[in-house]
């Protein structure tokens, strides 16, 4: 029966779904200790798990791990930015927004860090994206970059030349992809932030730059 636990996949599982493996097992939570001492499991928090590597001959998706691990959250920020290539640096720790209170986790797999938002904000912008086996929720570009500016403490527009000067330099986002950039869901997000003058002046940049 053990053998079984490979039809798990990539989906990270909670001791209910274990449990579901060993109906017998009396200690449910002793069997997920003896599973991870095994390295046949990891332990991503308390009660949460996923196969390993070496036991399921499948590589982690992080993206949904992040979904699974805090939620309801999208991965969003530098990470979906990198994800699209609009951005050239490597992003090692996951970021994700959510509608609960900011969190961390620190997981033998790496680290996932969460932002809050309002349930309003969650509600745009957000897709889901599909990968072989597996499909998590992230970010759109425009969504992404606008959680950046939004929850990045410090950052304030009211210029073009600051706007350029943060894409640019502080980013070097791709600024050949700004002609695809969705002007429509960039002011629905900007009518509800509270760094509304900061994202419409965004705005303004990149219409500014489309119209070229």
């Amino acid at each position: 029966m053990q053998h079984s636990l490979r039809t798990i996949g990539r989906v990270p599982f909670d001791l209910g779904v274990l449990k579901s493996f060993f109906i017998d097992h009396q200690h449910i939570t002793d069997k997920a200790r003896l599973l991870v001492s095994d390295g046949q499991i990891i332990r991503l928090k308390k009660g949460l798990y996923i196969l390993s590597e070496d036991y399921s001959d499948k590589k982690y998706n992080r993206f949904l791990i992040a979904n699974h691990l805090y939620g309801p959250s999208y991965v969003s920020m530098q990470t979906a930015l990198r994800y699209y290539g609009l951005i050239p640096e490597q992003v090692y720790a996951v970021q994700s927004v959510t509608s609960k209170v900011s969190r961390s986790f620190d997981t033998p797999i790496g680290q996932f860090y969460y932002t809050h938002c309002s349930a309003e904000w969650l509600s745009l912008g957000v897709q889901i994206q599909s990968e072989e086996d597996v499909s998590y929720l992230i970010a759109t570009p425009e969504k992404a970059l606008f959680d950046l500016a939004q929850f990045t403490s410090g950052i304030s527009m009211r210029y073009q030349c600051e706007v350029a000067e943060w894409l640019e330099n502080d980013l070097r986002f791709d600024m050949e992809a700004i002609p695809t950039l969705n002007i429509d869901l960039l002011k629905q997000l900007a009518a509800i932030s509270h760094k509304h003058t900061t994202l419409e002046t965004i705005i303004k940049f990149i219409e500014n730059e489309q119209s070229i």
